[in-house]
């Protein structure tokens, strides 16, 4: 779980969080889970393999306001047993637990050289899937 700084420029002309800021907060959160897992972008770059994204979709539930404390809660919702397609989730609370809005990306790993799917997923890369946080009804594709 991760508790984020809104900042001015998130916020949309009706003064709550813009659609668009949602994805970015997720998008970066992915990418520091994925650093802690040890897919760090030196990784990535050494073993030529980027994530990329086929679907991005968000349920917004509550307004998020400047000053509302929020925290993302990131985990792996589902992951082909060779890591190779993943569904990553994140989840905007308040401090009361309250949701205030669901994201779900589909997403797999792109050779960066080849520009082509990656087959098969580097054994680092696989290793840091496997410690990723699940969610309690995670599966295998």
């Amino acid at each position: 779980m991760k508790h984020i700084q809104l900042r001015w420029a998130d916020l949309d002309p009706n003064f709550h969080l813009r659609h668009s800021s949602y994805y970015d907060l997720a998008a970066q959160e992915r990418i520091d889970i994925l650093d802690a897992y040890g897919i760090t972008l030196q990784l990535m770059k050494t073993e030529n393999v980027g994530p990329v994204l086929f679907k991005e979709q968000c349920e917004f539930r509550r307004e998020i306001h400047l000053g509302t404390k929020i925290h993302i809660v990131t985990s792996l919702l589902k992951m082909k047993r060779d890591g190779s397609r993943w569904i990553i989730q994140h989840e905007f609370l308040s401090e009361e637990g309250k949701l205030h809005a669901l994201i779900q990306v589909e997403g797999s790993w792109m050779d960066t050289v080849k520009r082509k799917l990656a087959r098969p997923v580097p054994v680092a890369i696989f290793e840091g899937l496997e410690k990723f946080p699940k969610t309690p009804d995670f599966e295998y594709l």
